[in-house]
């Protein structure tokens, strides 16, 4: 009966939402068909991107735009699946079209996009650097280089980038990435405001503008507003129905209020939906400080194999897997070479409290404390960035850190 009732409420829903299309677009009876297969059609928006750019790439199979179009739609329905092999897809795709037309647009800045998602951030400024010299006026060029120069550590130049894209189209994605660098430079209520602007900019049952309100829950998160974060993450699961993101924003607000029993089941819930690690990696955290020490350890060796098929299809995830080893003291050694090989060659402020938070694990103080600084030089507020610096700048007795610190949890 139930079961019964709900079906009649669905139909009930669809009589309406048809009726609502043809009144709003006048439709024609000879466009009705047309009409239903739209309102019928159950595929995720990336799996009509990827059917678009094969049958646009079906007509044109020498067209390097096309081919990199594909490639495009694959690297969109990673945000659905998070299967990495699309990845590799995408790759093979990437360099045949790279190979017809190098200083293509297009090609470059789906290439950077690809470049972006395996962590290969030098490529991706690379690349970048190609599509604007062919595009000078692209906003998509500008969100490249902002995203890359972020990650290489190189703030000035990531401020001008998101300068430029914002000058060129005020919108989303250029909202989204004003929004970050403040947050890194220490401004959160100039994050929440530009936050906000991404999400009144967007479409708003668009994928874009449910993962700008779950960034905004987590800004609000940062700000320890925690019934404005809770708002944010529900606005976002009523854009996209069991949107995944929301939903581990919720479980943070349980943690938060300290509910975390709680949590665990709606990270459990969501990491069986879809295998993020970070979800995994929350998950394991949690069970850890329930006491149930052999989930946690479970969890843990769920997550290295994630990172081994990430890993497999191209993705750098090594200071990603080093943080989480320090977090749980597995495998110190290597998560410190793998911090400090990363740190290396991008001195993000990331990547030095990753490895300030190895070094600290690993009894080198000195070193932890040099970094931790770094790691807030900005003004990063952070919240568990900035309890990783206090709990070092008390092992190491550095008085200036704690000093930074105090002014970061106060501001």
């Amino acid at each position: 009966m139930r079961r019964a009732g709900l079906l009649l409420l669905a139909f009930a829903s669809l009589v309406g939402a048809f009726s609502a299309i043809l009144a709003a677009t006048r439709t024609d009876v000879a466009d009705v068909p047309a009409a239903l297969e739209r309102l019928l059609d159950r595929r995720t928006d990336g799996e009509r991107a990827i059917a678009f750019a094969q049958a646009k790439l079906d007509s044109a199979p020498n067209d390097p735009r096309a081919v990199a179009g594909l490639a495009s739609a694959y690297l969109f329905r990673v945000r659905e699946t998070y299967d990495p092999t699309l990845y590799a897809k995408a790759a093979v795709l990437i360099e045949r079209a790279i190979a017809a037309a190098p200083k293509d647009p297009d090609v470059a800045i789906t290439a950077a996009n690809l470049a972006l998602s395996r962590h290969d951030f030098a490529e991706a400024l690379r690349l970048g650097l190609v599509a604007q010299a062919a595009a000078p006026a692209r906003p998509a060029v500008y969100g490249i280089l902002t995203d890359a120069h972020v990650e290489l550590g190189q703030y000035a130049e990531a401020v001008a980038s998101a300068q430029r894209m914002v000058d060129l189209r005020p919108d989303l994605s250029s909202y989204s990435r004003v929004s970050y660098l403040r947050e890194l430079h220490g401004d959160l209520d100039g994050a929440i405001d530009a936050m906000r602007r991404a999400v009144e900019a967007g479409a708003p049952r668009a994928e874009g503008t449910a993962w700008s309100e779950v960034q905004l829950g987590n800004l609000y998160l940062a700000t320890n507003d925690l019934d404005a974060a809770s708002h944010a993450y529900d606005e976002a699961l009523q854009r996209i129905d069991g949107y995944v993101f929301a939903i581990a924003g919720q479980a943070r607000v349980r943690v938060a209020r300290g509910d975390l029993a709680g949590a665990a089941v709606l990270y459990d819930q969501i990491a069986q939906r879809l295998p993020v690690p970070d979800f995994v990696i929350a998950l394991a955290d949690l069970h850890e400080r329930l006491g149930d020490s052999g989930r946690a350890a479970q969890d843990a060796v769920l997550v290295d194999a994630m990172e081994q098929l990430l890993k497999a299809n191209g993705v750098r995830t090594d200071v990603d897997l080093a943080l989480f080893d320090a977090d749980h003291d597995l495998r110190l050694g290597e998560a410190l070479s793998a911090a400090r090989a990363e740190y290396a060659v991008r001195p993000s402020i990331t990547v030095a409290m990753t490895l300030a938070w190895t070094e600290y694990k690993t009894g080198d103080l000195r070193a932890a404390s040099l970094h931790a600084g770094e790691a807030l030089r900005l003004g990063w507020r952070d919240p568990v960035a900035v309890r990783r610096a206090d709990v070092i700048a008390r092992a190491a007795g550095d008085v200036a850190l704690a000093q930074r610190v105090s002014e970061l949890q106060v501001r």
